[in-house]
């Protein structure tokens, strides 16, 4: 084979060479396209991925912080039912059930937006607080007659010496007072036997007007189930501790359900 004959054995092999080198070229930038386009893809999902957990996140803290607010609401309205239920043996009788009923309501009217957004945690904790504001609704008048009357009987006692004292007033007031803090510890015929006597007690200590001693003799003759809780004692006040505490277990709750700085557990 001379020399002209590997010419064009050599020109007929450069053309599939050419055009193998051509295709793979062309297949290279078209795979290198595709693997830009795959990965701006992937960029463009990651991007709004990342939007839409954004977003979510915001969404959540914004419901977190309504949240807040509507359990300090809810929070504000029930210490202010029971503060006024402690203060409400100070208050005018005339004014107490009015009084009473202000707050009773803010009670329920704060309540509602919690029973549309609240976790099952928190909205059983906001209806134990609730269901105890209105039991003390419900008591809260006869408590104050109660426990209006104790203590003006106690500030009637004798300020000195009350074995020695010979003021019928002070005596009187002593032993009214000694009736109505056993009155549920007696027996049904002891306290039917005892009634007129407190009944002259009472008016005789001087310290009560003829509505009060009437309002606390009803109650002597009705002598509910709850007498003891209504009177309380020096140190403690059982009505108002199960209220408070009804009160702690929800600020817990509130606290776990709302971040800390959407939720005041003293709100003013």
């Amino acid at each position: 084979m001379d020399m002209a004959d590997m010419g064009a054995i050599a020109a007929l092999l450069s053309v599939p060479v050419a055009f193998a080198s051509a295709w793979w070229s062309k297949r290279g930038a078209e795979r290198a396209a595709d693997a830009a386009l795959t990965a701006g893809r992937h960029q463009a999902v990651a991007s709004l991925a990342a939007v839409q957990v954004q977003a979510q996140n915001q969404r959540e803290q914004r419901r977190r912080a309504q949240l807040g607010d509507v359990a300090a609401e809810f929070l504000r309205a029930t210490d202010s039912m029971i503060r006024t239920v402690k203060q409400l043996p100070d208050v005018e009788q005339q004014q107490r059930k009015l009084r009473l009923l202000e707050y009773a309501t803010a009670v329920e009217d704060t309540y509602a937006p919690l029973e549309l957004m609240a976790p099952p945690d928190l909205l059983s904790a906001a209806e134990h607080l609730r269901e105890r504001c209105q039991y003390l609704e419900k008591v809260a008048v006869d408590r104050a007659v109660l426990r209006f009357a104790i203590a003006a009987l106690e500030r009637r006692w004798c300020p000195r010496d009350a074995e020695t004292c010979e003021d019928d007033r002070h005596n009187a007031a002593h032993l009214a007072w000694d009736f109505l803090v056993g009155w549920a510890n007696k027996e049904e015929e002891e306290r039917w036997n005892d009634r007129d006597l407190l009944d002259f007690c009472l008016r005789d200590s001087g310290i009560l007007t003829g509505t009060q001693v009437d309002q606390t003799l009803a109650l002597a003759d009705e002598c509910p189930s709850t007498w003891n809780q209504l009177i309380g004692g020096w140190i403690r006040d059982p009505l108002i501790e199960s209220a408070e505490s009804a009160r702690d277990a929800f600020v817990t709750a509130a606290r776990t359900a709302a971040p800390p700085n959407g939720f005041a557990s003293n709100p003013g």
